[in-house]
């Protein structure tokens, strides 16, 4: 099942452009799952001139002189981030399509790296050297940059009434193994647990995130539980949070804080899932062609635009930003690949 969503940019006089956003699905497993998308409403607040110029300061990008389309893909963690900044992209006049796939990092990589018509990538982990060398088959030249910070965050349902706000490693290890709440602790009902994780096995993402942190890096004890049930779409955990007081998951915490009347998040030896100490904290990262970014203004235009504004958007949806001196490098890494531009440039003179 696809869903396609279309909308033009709002508030611009300058701009008939159009962002499509797609929500991919594999065939087999998720074409009659019946899910239905939920629109993530794309707020930008009030432009700073601090908050942009803190750090390194990019060169200024007009987006209304950019030409060519532009194409994202990859996970859907990242997915909302991206949005927001193609919206802001547009509406400070960028003229052509932006076309936005939420799947997963992986088949993201895979189309990227084939040269598939994907300019940025969205991931929640580093491309791996597999992935490095099949995009090296295809000529393309991935450059990573970090751009926010995710909690992979433990809920319950807002229905369940005995399970505390804090929970110990041990318990969190045995609420994610045993049959039974009652299991856990025999003051707590005797029902089954219900649990609800992501289908994203071997690829390095939140359920490897959570074994490596929970279980000592061992994914089996988890996704081999009795009652466990994966999810290829967050709306299915949000769902069984509605009719079932003794489920549990983990999901990305930006799409907890959208559904706080569905979920209570659990903290983990008393820290909280945005606090700096939380175990279950992952880096995001957008990743472009160092070609395109020489070759191509508006894939150059849109990295630069990114790593200028995407501190302004994050707060409103639920990510955390990276420490200034991490944007800083992504930023440095940026300039030095857009450096290479003006090499390139020198070389086609002297042919």
């Amino acid at each position: 099942m696809v869903l396609l969503l279309t909308t033009c940019a709002q508030g611009s006089k300058t701009s008939k452009a159009k962002i499509d956003n797609q929500v991919s699905a594999n065939k087999t497993s998720k074409e009659n799952l019946g899910i239905q998308e939920v629109e993530r409403k794309l707020v930008k607040p009030p432009s700073t001139q601090d908050s942009a110029k803190q750090g390194i300061v990019l060169p200024e990008v007009k987006p209304l002189e950019l030409e060519g389309t532009l194409a994202i893909s990859g996970t859907q963690v990242v997915l909302p981030i991206s949005q927001a900044i193609a919206q802001r992209f547009i509406q400070d006049g960028y003229p052509n399509k932006i076309d936005l796939a939420g799947i997963d990092t992986q088949v993201g990589f895979k189309l990227f790296c084939e040269g598939k018509k994907v300019d940025i990538v969205n991931a929640v982990r580093p491309i791996t050297s597999q992935e490095s060398a099949a995009c090296a088959k295809s000529g393309v030249e991935p450059i990573g940059f970090q751009i926010a910070t995710d909690a992979v965050t433990i809920v319950v349902s807002s229905q369940n009434n005995f399970v505390p706000k804090n929970l110990t490693r041990d318990e969190i290890a045995k609420v994610f193994t045993v049959e039974k709440w009652s299991d856990v602790n025999p003051k707590w009902p005797t029902e089954v647990i219900k649990r609800i994780v992501p289908a994203e096995f071997g690829t390095v993402g939140s359920v490897d995130l959570f074994a490596q942190a929970i279980f000592k890096g061992n994914v089996s004890l988890l996704i081999n539980a009795p009652n466990t049930m994966a999810y290829e779409f967050v709306e299915q955990l949000h769902s069984e949070a509605l009719v079932n007081p003794y489920m549990v998951g983990f999901l990305e915490y930006s799409s907890y804080k959208q559904n706080r009347d569905k979920l209570k998040a659990i903290a983990i030896d008393g820290v909280a899932p945005d606090q700096s100490a939380y175990p279950l904290i992952r880096p995001l990262y957008i990743y472009a062609d160092a070609k395109a970014i020489w070759k191509r203004t508006e894939v150059e235009g849109f990295v630069n635009y990114y790593l200028t504004y995407v501190n302004e958007e994050i707060y409103t949806l639920g990510y955390f930003p990276v420490k200034p001196t991490v944007l800083d490098e992504s930023k440095t890494k940026f300039l030095q690949v857009k450096g290479n531009k003006k090499l390139l440039k020198a070389a086609n003179r002297r042919n």
